[in-house]
């Protein structure tokens, strides 16, 4: 037991050592002292003081080193760190992610945290005077506690694989924590890494805006920076969500995912899902692409003008000289003499009459008879099934979001340029979506969902006919506020074609509130091989992140002490026992209350294959080499 005690040192204990250095400091003056003030001998009491000398030396760098380890434990300023010698750091190695400075937490530090909390924080420091020495007699930081970090002692450059990274990330932090940051250091290596780079954010952070221009212009790739901001349309670029898709089926697909199903509402999903459908198909048909706006047009307006022309263009394709059999039908129903009960022009009611009365069964188009029952149902029950789509629509398409979100290529005044998600990965490009949420967050939620959905198309896409596949790195800031199934299948699949995703949020409550349970969050979630925690202070989500750290075991000492008295003939016999033991102890690896006292930039992470780094964050400046 007595040697069990003996390795467990702690670096936290008073520096007893100091004690001893000052007893044989005045032990050394003393023995030199009389050797020049006495006549005794001289030679043993040089000898005394050499020895003397030596101990308070040894005992000095002792106590020394103790209270440099204890120093660190107020704080270091805030680091910055120039955008060149990140360069540099990158090219030492080129095949890692460079991630601030840090070090591997493990069972030490664990012990060590433990035996922190137990103490008051002016307890553990080192003396006064040595402090006012060292400059370090106040906080340097009075956010959070500086001990956290300084437990582990020498920083070290923290790198991850980029093969690590390729399992997605999960980033979580409260306001003000530093997520800003972290991106800046994620999205900078990116961009030198000439990696596609798209970002959204809910906020519309000019701060991250300008990090992401700035790196491109560092990696000399100025043309490849590209904005999208409904805030600011006159700058923005144009982007079609509708124009990646292999079977138009997926277009309705991508709007529905858009839609709430909880309860009862699935049945008006699925309707609406069809009526996005056949409009859809429709525009296919006549050769047109469907793009929001046009789906707005036909859904909350009705699709009389699209099915007009979508019979029309049947019978110009299938039955000759049909303008001249129609001819009649046209002129009976304008006056009133077809059998209908539909309202609508003359021309439509008597295509219909036509195609339902001339056209054979077998030659008829499926398109056609789809988009045909939507507009004989009843217009007031049609409206109430599509009640929660065409909201959905109108903001998807209201004022200047229509414009950007619907670009219209014949539209010569408009010279803001048009993309898409595709059109974006080939071009190389380092694309900025900033979606105004604090203004309006339904519209940005809902463009940064549909947007969401256009890229997992791509994924699939690219995940079928890409044989090796660049890099593309998709950051999702608030990603609460845009999760939906795209997202999870993002996590889920889209490695393959060559999607890096990194999602933040504050808590995990933000997601649940978002998917509506817990198990959905967590799937979300769950689909993250690495996780980094800023400061939290949500006791849900510290839970959450302390649960991925596991547990340890660490040591404690016990000590009792028992007074006690017989008395006997002989009198009072008095007697005491003093009793010391070691035990182990589980706790948390990271206790939970750690991350709620995290300082600004500092972050945990949970890296692939089980590796747990504690590490802080740089601002970079580019000021010059």
């Amino acid at each position: 037991m007595t040697l069990a005690l003996q390795r467990l040192d702690n670096p936290l204990r008073p520096a007893y050592e100091g004690i001893a250095a000052v007893c044989w400091t005045i032990a050394a003056g003393l023995m030199f002292g009389i050797v020049m003030l006495t006549s005794l001998p001289r030679s043993a009491l040089a000898i005394m003081g050499l020895i003397s000398i030596v101990m308070a030396t040894w005992r000095w760098r002792q106590a020394l080193k103790r209270w440099d380890y204890k120093i660190d434990l107020i704080g270091k300023p805030f680091a910055y760190l120039r955008a060149m010698m990140l360069v540099r750091l990158m090219k030492a190695r080129p095949d890692e992610l460079w991630l601030g400075f840090g070090f591997n937490w493990s069972r030490v530090h664990a012990q060590r945290a433990v035996e922190m909390r137990k103490h008051a924080e002016e307890d553990v420091l080192p003396p006064m005077w040595f402090r006012k020495l060292r400059g370090a007699a106040k906080l340097l930081q009075p956010v959070g506690k500086a001990w956290i970090h300084a437990i582990g002692g020498k920083e070290e450059q923290v790198y991850v694989p980029l093969t690590s990274i390729q399992g997605n990330t999960l980033i979580l932090g409260t306001t003000g924590s530093g997520k800003t940051r972290l991106f800046e250091v994620l999205v900078t290596q990116a961009i030198l890494r000439n990696e596609v780079v798209i970002v959204i954010d809910p906020k519309g952070d000019k701060e991250l805006r300008d990090i992401m221009q700035r790196a491109c212009q560092l990696a000399n790739r100025p043309n490849a920076f590209i904005e999208f901001r409904p805030a600011f349309p006159a700058t923005s670029i144009r982007i079609d969500p509708l124009a990646n898709w292999s079977n138009v089926t997926e277009v309705a697909s991508r709007i529905a995912t858009l839609m709430p199903s909880e309860g009862g509402g699935d049945s008006f999903v699925q309707m609406a899902w069809k009526a996005v459908h056949v409009v859809s198909e429709g525009l296919v048909y006549i050769d047109q692409r469907p793009t929001l706006m046009k789906l707005r047009r036909y859904i909350e307006g009705g699709a009389e003008k699209l099915m007009e022309e979508m019979l029309r263009t049947f019978f110009t394709r299938n039955v000759a000289r049909w303008e001249t059999l129609v001819s009649p039908i046209i002129q009976r129903a304008r006056e009133g003499k077809l059998p209908t009960k539909m309202q609508g022009s003359a021309e439509l009611l008597a295509y219909i009459h036509f195609y339902k009365n001339e056209i054979a069964e077998s030659q008829r188009e499926a398109a056609i008879d789809g988009l045909l029952a939507m507009v004989e149902h009843n217009r007031d029950h049609l409206g109430k099934i599509l009640a929660s789509l065409i909201p959905l629509l109108v903001q998807l398409t209201a004022g200047e979001i229509g414009k950007i979100l619907s670009p219209d290529p014949t539209d010569l005044n408009d010279t803001r340029p048009i993309f898409n998600s595709s059109k974006v990965i080939e071009g190389n490009h380092v694309l900025y979506l900033g979606l105004d949420s604090l203004s309006n967050q339904t519209v940005g939620s809902a463009i940064g969902s549909i947007l969401l959905s256009d890229l997992a198309a791509v994924a699939g896409a690219r995940y079928n006919y890409e044989s090796a596949p660049r890099t593309i790195q998709l950051l999702v800031d608030e990603a609460n506020e845009s999760a939906n199934a795209s997202l999870l299948s993002l996590l889920n699949k889209a490695r393959g074609a060559g999607f890096v995703l990194t999602v933040a949020t504050q808590t995990l409550p933000d997601f649940i509130a978002r998917l509506g349970n817990e198990a959905k969050a967590r799937q979300v979630l769950g689909n993250c091989n690495n996780l980094i925690a800023l400061r939290t202070i949500d006791r849900q989500t510290q839970d959450f992140v302390c649960e991925t750290f596991g547990t340890t075991r660490i040591q404690t000492v016990s000590r009792s002490l028992g007074l006690g008295s017989e008395t006997e003939s002989t009198g009072i016999d008095y007697r005491t026992t003093a009793t010391q033991s070691l035990g182990e102890e589980e706790v948390d690896m990271f206790a939970p209350e750690l991350l709620g006292m995290l300082q600004n930039l500092h972050y945990v992470a949970k890296l692939a294959g089980g590796r747990i780094v504690k590490g802080r964050l740089p601002k970079l400046t580019y000021g010059g080499a």
